[in-house]
């Protein structure tokens, strides 16, 4: 049963593992261009989609051990899934990390004892987790600094990255923000994975594109719980020891800060400040490719047309060929669910042949959700304009 069974949300994985069931070779076409998708534009966009993500990718465990899948699709199952379990885990690690360093200070006991997992080295248990440390930060350092070794031996790509010294600031840049970040995911991938194991569905909506800015006031209210934990666990750790306090600074000072980086990120002029600098470029913004040049300039003329008060609506019903695309595009899905949807199409409808005023959002949708209602509304508005003797063959009033 949902949220475990259903329809599953995050399929990109399980297709390739029935393909290579069936005996097909699946390829990963990492060069192909052409075909791209915007990201969220605000950590808390990014946390929605993250939602969907996980209650899809923990509905992998049932198809683990699918009979006839190979090692390997299994093992792409189990990465996704321990994208998000990681998360709890490393809650839980920091939570008994702590416990036991509170212990530890209330018995006034020396150094925990640990069996070595490498006695031929003969180190203590500080040691020994000072190595774990440098290991995961192996781990995660080492693809960015051979990608920038990479880097350096294609000319053009340097170029198109800003070179190398920006493209080595830009590294720099992205793991600073990643390491505030990281803290923040693991509350939401937490709250996220234990809402989906309590059974707590998600449905699979429109995702935000438009980087619109996260306000202030939303976001303390989605970070407001994270600044206290980095505030509460912050004073603690100070109050374990100014040794083990910095320890726990990196965690303690995203989740503190959550809220600002929420914002600041959110905010299309630092992205465009950036990219003056030449910082945190990519290949497709310094030699654009013919898909998002047209794109561009398709988007320039839109910006630029005033008809309709620039109204999305309007124009799908007023312009012929958005008219034409928009119909086309939702024919094929002309259903609008329930009956009450239905109604409220046909009254939107009626609202704007009769002029009576803007819609709610909810007319909309369900107005734009019909191709017969808009190419009908299409041909009634031409007929108007023909009558008022305002007609224009390029589409203008």
């Amino acid at each position: 049963r949902k949220p475990y069974g259903g329809q599953i949300l995050s399929h990109d994985f399980v297709e390739p593992a029935l393909l290579r069931r069936a005996e097909w070779e699946v390829w990963f076409a990492y060069d192909l261009d052409g075909s791209y998708e915007e990201g969220p534009p605000g950590l808390i966009e990014n946390a929605q989609r993250d939602r969907r993500w996980c209650q899809g990718n923990l509905q992998h465990f049932m198809l683990l051990f699918t009979r006839g899948f190979d090692g390997l699709s299994r093992v792409h199952l189990s990465q996704g899934i321990l994208g998000y379990v990681a998360s709890p885990l490393w809650l839980l690690f920091m939570i008994i990390s702590s416990y036991l360093l509170w212990y530890q200070k209330q018995t006034g006991l020396s150094e925990i004892a640990v069996a070595p997992f490498t006695p031929y080295l003969r180190l203590s248990a500080t040691h020994h987790a000072l190595l774990i440390f440098l290991l995961g930060m192996a781990v995660i350092f080492l693809p960015k600094v051979l990608s920038l070794v990479d880097l350096l031996r294609d000319e053009e790509r340097r170029r198109a990255f800003g070179g190398v010294g920006r493209a080595a600031v830009s590294a720099l840049g992205e793991t600073l923000f990643s390491t505030l970040h990281a803290p923040v995911q693991m509350l939401f991938h937490t709250k996220f994975v234990l809402s989906t194991l309590l059974g707590m569905e998600v449905h699979w909506g429109t995702q935000q594109r438009t980087a619109s800015g996260t306000a202030w006031g939303a976001a303390w209210r989605q970070h407001w719980l994270h600044t206290l934990i980095g505030l509460g666990w912050g004073a603690f750790a100070w109050w374990l020891g100014g040794d083990i306090f910095w320890w726990f600074v990196p965690v303690c000072l995203g989740l503190v800060l959550s809220a600002p980086l929420s914002v600041l990120t959110s905010r299309a002029s630092l992205g465009e400040a950036l990219r003056n600098a030449g910082l945190l470029l990519t290949s497709e913004e310094t030699s654009p490719p013919p898909q998002l040049a047209r794109l561009n300039a398709r988007l320039e003329a839109c910006a630029a047309r005033k008809a309709g008060d620039g109204d999305p609506l309007v124009e799908a019903i007023r312009d012929p060929y958005l008219n034409a695309l928009h119909v086309e595009m939702v024919r094929d899905r002309d259903s609008i669910g329930t009956e009450t949807n239905a109604a409220r199409a046909t009254a939107a409808a009626a609202k704007v042949l009769a002029r009576g005023g803007e819609l709610s959002a909810e007319e909309q949708e369900a107005l734009g959700s019909r191709a017969d209602l808009m190419a009908k509304l299409h041909r009634e508005y031409w007929i108007a304009q023909s009558h008022a003797g305002t007609y224009d063959p390029q589409g203008h009033e």
